[in-house]
Protein backbone atom coordinates (compact mmCIF):
# COMPACT_ATOMS: atom_id res chain seq x y z
CA UNK A 1 0.00 0.00 0.00
CA UNK A 2 2.85 2.39 0.76
CA UNK A 3 4.16 1.98 -2.77
CA UNK A 4 0.65 2.70 -4.07
CA UNK A 5 0.61 6.15 -2.45
CA UNK A 6 4.03 6.98 -3.93
CA UNK A 7 3.00 5.57 -7.32
CA UNK A 8 -0.10 7.77 -7.48
CA UNK A 9 1.77 10.89 -6.38
CA UNK A 10 4.48 10.18 -8.95
CA UNK A 11 1.83 10.52 -11.67
CA UNK A 12 1.27 14.16 -10.70
CA UNK A 13 3.18 16.50 -12.98
CA UNK A 14 3.79 19.43 -10.63
CA UNK A 15 6.71 21.25 -9.16
CA UNK A 16 7.36 20.11 -5.60
CA UNK A 17 5.95 16.59 -5.94
CA UNK A 18 9.36 15.03 -5.28
CA UNK A 19 9.62 17.09 -2.08
CA UNK A 20 6.12 15.97 -1.09
CA UNK A 21 7.03 12.33 -1.68
CA UNK A 22 10.16 12.81 0.47
CA UNK A 23 8.01 14.32 3.24
CA UNK A 24 5.56 11.43 3.06
CA UNK A 25 8.39 8.90 3.25
CA UNK A 26 10.08 10.59 6.22
CA UNK A 27 6.94 11.51 8.20
CA UNK A 28 4.59 9.02 9.83
CA UNK A 29 1.92 9.52 7.11
CA UNK A 30 2.43 5.96 5.83
CA UNK A 31 2.38 4.33 9.27
CA UNK A 32 0.30 6.33 11.75
CA UNK A 33 -2.90 4.95 13.18
CA UNK A 34 -3.40 7.55 15.90
CA UNK A 35 -5.50 10.11 14.00
CA UNK A 36 -9.10 10.19 15.25
CA UNK A 37 -11.53 7.31 15.55
CA UNK A 38 -11.69 6.54 11.84
CA UNK A 39 -7.93 6.06 11.51
CA UNK A 40 -7.51 3.50 14.28
CA UNK A 41 -6.29 0.59 12.19
CA UNK A 42 -2.56 0.20 11.55
CA UNK A 43 -1.50 2.58 8.76
CA UNK A 44 -4.96 4.13 9.09
CA UNK A 45 -4.17 7.60 7.75
CA UNK A 46 -2.63 6.19 4.57
CA UNK A 47 -5.40 3.64 4.14
CA UNK A 48 -8.09 6.28 4.65
CA UNK A 49 -6.45 8.55 2.07
CA UNK A 50 -6.31 5.70 -0.44
CA UNK A 51 -9.96 4.92 0.27
CA UNK A 52 -10.86 8.55 -0.45
CA UNK A 53 -8.82 8.42 -3.67
CA UNK A 54 -10.63 5.24 -4.72
CA UNK A 55 -14.01 6.91 -4.11
CA UNK A 56 -13.01 10.08 -5.95
CA UNK A 57 -11.71 8.17 -8.97
CA UNK A 58 -14.90 6.10 -9.18
CA UNK A 59 -17.21 9.11 -8.82
CA UNK A 60 -15.38 11.75 -10.87
CA UNK A 61 -18.33 12.34 -13.19
CA UNK A 62 -17.35 15.99 -13.66
CA UNK A 63 -14.08 14.93 -15.30
CA UNK A 64 -11.92 16.78 -12.78
CA UNK A 65 -8.19 16.72 -13.56
CA UNK A 66 -6.43 13.58 -12.32
CA UNK A 67 -3.66 15.68 -10.72
CA UNK A 68 -6.24 17.54 -8.62
CA UNK A 69 -8.03 14.38 -7.57
CA UNK A 70 -4.81 12.67 -6.51
CA UNK A 71 -3.47 15.66 -4.60
CA UNK A 72 -6.62 16.44 -2.63
CA UNK A 73 -7.43 12.79 -1.91
CA UNK A 74 -3.98 11.84 -0.71
CA UNK A 75 -3.15 15.15 0.98
CA UNK A 76 -6.42 16.33 2.56
CA UNK A 77 -5.34 14.87 5.93
CA UNK A 78 -1.60 15.37 5.43
CA UNK A 79 -1.61 17.80 8.37
CA UNK A 80 -2.32 14.89 10.72
CA UNK A 81 1.10 13.40 9.97
CA UNK A 82 4.04 14.06 12.25
CA UNK A 83 7.69 14.53 11.39
CA UNK A 84 10.10 13.44 14.11
CA UNK A 85 7.13 13.28 16.48
CA UNK A 86 6.04 16.87 15.82
CA UNK A 87 3.10 18.33 13.95
CA UNK A 88 4.04 20.64 11.09
CA UNK A 89 2.40 24.06 11.00
CA UNK A 90 -0.36 25.49 13.15
CA UNK A 91 -4.13 25.43 13.17
CA UNK A 92 -6.41 22.57 12.27
CA UNK A 93 -5.28 19.64 10.14
CA UNK A 94 -6.57 21.11 6.83
CA UNK A 95 -4.54 24.28 7.45
CA UNK A 96 -1.49 22.20 8.33
CA UNK A 97 -2.01 20.13 5.16
CA UNK A 98 -1.91 23.27 3.02
CA UNK A 99 1.14 24.50 4.97
CA UNK A 100 3.03 21.25 4.29
CA UNK A 101 2.15 21.30 0.59
CA UNK A 102 3.34 24.90 0.34
CA UNK A 103 6.53 24.08 2.25
CA UNK A 104 7.18 21.23 -0.21
CA UNK A 105 6.72 23.66 -3.11
CA UNK A 106 3.51 22.11 -4.43
CA UNK A 107 1.38 24.87 -5.92
CA UNK A 108 -2.33 24.33 -5.45
CA UNK A 109 -5.13 25.69 -7.57
CA UNK A 110 -7.71 27.76 -5.73
CA UNK A 111 -10.19 24.86 -5.98
CA UNK A 112 -7.66 22.38 -4.56
CA UNK A 113 -6.80 24.71 -1.68
CA UNK A 114 -10.50 25.29 -0.93
CA UNK A 115 -11.29 21.57 -1.12
CA UNK A 116 -8.56 20.68 1.38
CA UNK A 117 -9.34 23.62 3.66
CA UNK A 118 -13.12 23.13 3.69
CA UNK A 119 -13.50 19.34 3.58
CA UNK A 120 -14.88 19.49 7.15
CA UNK A 121 -17.38 22.36 6.88
CA UNK A 122 -18.70 23.56 10.22
CA UNK A 123 -21.99 24.74 8.84
CA UNK A 124 -24.22 22.87 6.41
CA UNK A 125 -25.08 26.08 4.52
CA UNK A 126 -21.37 26.86 4.12
CA UNK A 127 -20.73 23.38 2.76
CA UNK A 128 -23.63 23.57 0.31
CA UNK A 129 -22.43 26.95 -0.94
CA UNK A 130 -18.88 25.63 -1.33
CA UNK A 131 -19.83 22.50 -3.20
CA UNK A 132 -22.00 24.40 -5.65
CA UNK A 133 -18.98 26.42 -6.72
CA UNK A 134 -16.33 23.73 -6.29
CA UNK A 135 -17.12 20.19 -7.50
CA UNK A 136 -13.68 19.09 -6.24
CA UNK A 137 -14.73 20.04 -2.70
CA UNK A 138 -17.96 18.08 -3.02
CA UNK A 139 -16.18 15.01 -4.35
CA UNK A 140 -13.55 15.15 -1.59
CA UNK A 141 -16.15 15.69 1.11
CA UNK A 142 -18.25 12.78 -0.14
CA UNK A 143 -15.19 10.51 -0.39
CA UNK A 144 -14.01 11.50 3.07
CA UNK A 145 -17.45 10.83 4.56
CA UNK A 146 -17.80 7.53 2.73
CA UNK A 147 -14.40 6.29 3.89
CA UNK A 148 -14.94 7.48 7.44
CA UNK A 149 -18.35 5.85 7.60
CA UNK A 150 -17.03 2.58 6.23
CA UNK A 151 -14.35 2.38 8.90
CA UNK A 152 -16.60 3.54 11.75
CA UNK A 153 -18.93 0.64 10.93
CA UNK A 154 -16.05 -1.66 11.85
CA UNK A 155 -15.10 -2.61 8.33
CA UNK A 156 -11.54 -2.58 7.13
CA UNK A 157 -10.46 -0.25 4.38
CA UNK A 158 -10.97 -1.87 1.00
CA UNK A 159 -10.02 -1.13 -2.55
CA UNK A 160 -11.35 -2.22 -5.89
CA UNK A 161 -10.72 0.11 -8.83
CA UNK A 162 -7.69 1.75 -7.24
CA UNK A 163 -5.40 -1.09 -8.32
CA UNK A 164 -6.26 -0.50 -11.95
CA UNK A 165 -5.45 3.23 -12.02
Amino acid sequence: MKDLVISHLSKVNRKGIDNLIDFIRTSDYLTTAECNQHHKCPEGLMMHSLEVLDFMLKHNRAGLPLDSVIIVALCHDLGKARLNGNRIGTGNHPSRSIHILKKCGVELTSNERAAIKEHHPKEFAKMINGVVHNPLLRLLHEGDCASTGINKMGMTYRFSSIYNV
